[in-house]
């Protein structure tokens, strides 16, 4: 159901009053260790890469970096150890829930399907002021915009940290040319992943229909008038698993009772 779905006020503020788990305690801390040394990495990163003469970043803080790291090299060991800890975390992550997590949970959520294609068309167009007349198509746990989001995220963090590690450990690269290629993708794929930041966080903490997404990510949680109106695939299969549960608790105990009463 789109958007626009109309339902009552009092199934409205019983769903309102309803909550729904859409996210587990790993995704949680997974995605906030990726918001903090993501903030550290371009923070430093931001120290080591610019100089006063380029005026892109203020005199000001590249004079605190420096100050607060006790110089520039320090500041470059704190970027380089921070992006070691991320690399190796996330790794590790990976490598222990490759098949059980990562696949199922990119195969079921992360799949674009043509309502997502629908819904890339008409959302900007709406954000702009333009097709508020045009519903939008249902979406699944996670949005169009969202999805693409994850695909900048995967695709960013890979050449990242790839160059990262080629960059960190140059001494042992044999290739210039590769030390020479790293660090403008590097800093490409750095700028890449800033840009959806900012869109990210603009949709999820400031745009008023989304606050609920930010709070989530919080709680594991989200009301069900929220997940009806805005993921309503995602909220109506929770309900026919939700009632297909409930079903079979009832059968198991009609089962129970006739096994008792078969034993009087």
């Amino acid at each position: 159901m789109s958007h626009g779905e109309y339902i009552p006020l009092a199934e409205r503020k019983s769903l309102r009053e309803k909550q729904i788990k859409k996210h587990n305690i790993a995704n949680i801390l997974t995605h906030w260790f990726n918001a903090g040394a993501g903030a550290l990495l371009v923070l430093t990163g931001l120290g080591i890469l610019f100089s006063p003469r380029l005026g892109i970043v203020p005199d000001l803080w590249l004079e605190f970096t420096r100050n607060v790291f006790g110089g520039t090299a320090n500041l470059i060991q704190f970027h380089y150890t921070v992006g070691l800890i991320w690399i190796a975390v996330l790794t590790f992550n990976i490598l222990i829930g490759f098949r059980k997590y990562f696949i199922p949970f990119a195969r079921n959520r992360m799949l674009l399907d043509k309502d997502d294609i629908e819904w890339l068309k008409v959302k900007p167009l709406q954000m702009l002021g333009y097709a508020k007349d045009k519903g939008l198509p249902p979406q699944d746990a996670y949005n169009a915009g969202q999805k693409i989001y994850s695909y900048v995220v995967v695709i960013g963090a890979v050449l990242i940290g790839f160059t990262g590690l080629i960059v960190t450990f140059h001494k042992f690269v044999p290739w210039p040319w590769l030390i020479q290629w790293a660090l403008p993708v590097h800093f490409g794929a750095m700028g890449m992943i800033i840009a959806g930041w900012i869109i990210h966080v603009y949709m999820g903490a400031v745009f008023p229909e989304e606050k609920e997404a930010f709070f989530s990510m919080f709680t594991g949680k989200v009301s069900a008038l929220y997940a009806r109106l805005h993921h309503s695939k995602w909220y109506w299969r929770y309900i026919a698993e939700e009632v297909e549960w409930e079903e079979n608790i009832l059968e198991e105990g009609r089962q129970l009772q006739k096994e008792s009463a078969a034993a009087d």
